[in-house]
């Protein structure tokens, strides 16, 4: 009989182990999330949040944050609703746990995220992921729907519209009435005033040239409307031109243009400002995540 149990002990111990080596090392689960709130334009607000650790390793807590993503999963993006609490305006700390350093698989974690609404009414979508450090921890996308303002009737349309707003320098992707990305952008400087109206999108090109001013313009999507067909405008990243690295250091910022993979950006830390010939430039990830979300023909208001 004692051999039988020892077998049996062998036989568990295996698929024990079995098990341990099939969980993933980073996952998590989400235990409580706080309700879509509804706020009024330029109020504060609180969202709480509850994850468990189902991975087969601990989270030291110093390491654990939340980062905000795009809509389509995207890394790094800079949310409207931050605030000075976070890390920057798209990371937010965990914070202190009674008693732990980390937390061991089964144990939970509460974030506490403060933020602020942004001026215009309407429905908004944020989206987070959790990290460890470098390393993107396994589980469901954490969202939430913000509604700012009660008053939501002109987003009365369904599918995919793109709205840009001058007097704000800041773009809309709205999808089915809610608002995915609240993104700012910089549209035509004093003499080069970019024109208001419905648009719609003519053309995707990846990389476009414009020999009037040497520059590159990754994500192009050219504007026309009905009126006038194509009058020279469009919607793109921030412009660049190829250089050879030589003295400069791979994403380093010097008067205001940022160098990196080869490119050198025009005004990168101007985005937000009148600064283009008309055009409408968007940032550099944001612009990806635009150009393949928008089909030619997507609907552009311009006020």
């Amino acid at each position: 009989m004692s051999s039988c149990l020892i077998a049996g002990g062998f036989i568990f111990f295996a698929q024990t182990t079995r098990a341990q080596e099939l969980l993933p090392s980073y996952q998590y689960e989400i235990v409580e999330q706080s309700a879509d709130p509804i706020l009024e334009p330029n109020q504060p607000g609180f969202l709480t949040l509850k994850l468990k650790n189902i991975g087969s390793e601990p989270w030291p807590l110093y390491q654990l944050y939340l980062s905000s993503i795009y809509f389509d999963g995207t890394p790094d993006h800079k949310s409207p609703f931050a605030t000075s609490v976070w890390i920057d305006q798209n990371r937010i700390l965990a914070g202190s746990s009674v008693d732990q350093d980390s937390i061991r698989p089964r144990g939970t974690i509460t974030f506490n995220i403060p933020i602020q609404t942004v001026t215009r009414k309407a429905l908004y979508q944020e989206s987070f992921k959790l990290h460890l450090g470098t390393t993107v921890i396994t589980g469901p996308t954490i969202k939430w729907l913000l509604q700012v303002g009660n008053e939501l009737s002109y987003q009365d349309a369904m599918g995919k519209q793109i709205y840009i707003w001058l007097s704000d320098q800041r773009l809309w992707v709205v999808e089915n009435n809610v608002v995915m990305l609240d993104t700012p952008i910089s549209s035509g400087k004093s003499g080069y005033n970019t024109p208001k109206g419905k648009f719609k999108i003519l053309n995707h090109i990846d990389t476009a040239y414009s020999s009037k001013y040497s520059l590159f313009m990754d994500n192009w999507m050219a504007l026309y409307n009905r009126e006038y067909g194509f009058i020279g405008y469009g919607l793109h990243a921030l412009p660049h031109w190829k250089v050879k690295q030589g003295k400069r250091i791979e994403g380093e910022v010097v008067d205001g243009r940022l160098y990196t993979n080869g490119k050198l950006y025009e005004d990168y830390m101007h985005l937000g400002k009148p600064m283009s010939h008309g055009c409408v430039r968007v940032g550099i990830e944001a612009s990806k995540v635009l150009y393949d979300w928008a089909p030619n023909n997507t609907l552009v208001t311009i006020a």
